[in-house]
């Protein structure tokens, strides 16, 4: 009896050490390497491509429709200023007040009078005859 304990021990110390596992002998950790790595990596981009075909046409679209409704605003706008002038727009992102499409009036001359910011998604004024804009 007296060997058993120290018998006992020594399996419960076999046993906390992988490496006399036999299932675990020459197991080398993958890392990056596996095989699997490389179909991760493919999927991601699959995927971010995948998003980006879906967002892209959405986001030119809002744009392309705000640039010419600020371009038919700005035109209201300018001809209500004067009836020679044209409208001219431009997004700006830092302009003075919120980001949008500023306004501008050009006249004959050339000169460029700023009517305002139309917003980043502006709508047609609504103009009442004999009142000013």
């Amino acid at each position: 009896m007296v060997g058993r304990p120290q018998r006992d021990r020594d399996r419960a110390e076999l046993a906390l050490n992988d490496d006399t596992h036999p299932e675990l002998a020459g197991y080398e950790p993958h890392g990056e390497s596996s095989p699997f790595a490389r179909r991760r990596r493919v999927i991601r981009w699959v995927v971010l491509v995948a998003l980006v075909a879906l967002v892209l046409p959405v986001v030119l679209s809002t744009v392309s429709v705000s640039h010419s409704t600020a371009v038919a605003v700005c035109n209201v706008h300018a001809r209500a200023f004067d009836d020679d002038a044209v409208g001219v727009v431009r997004f700006e992102l830092f302009g003075a007040g919120a980001p949008g499409w500023a306004c501008d009036a050009r006249e004959e001359g050339g000169r460029t009078v700023p009517l305002g910011n139309l917003g980043p998604f502006p709508v047609m004024p609504r103009i009442v005859p004999g009142v000013g804009v």
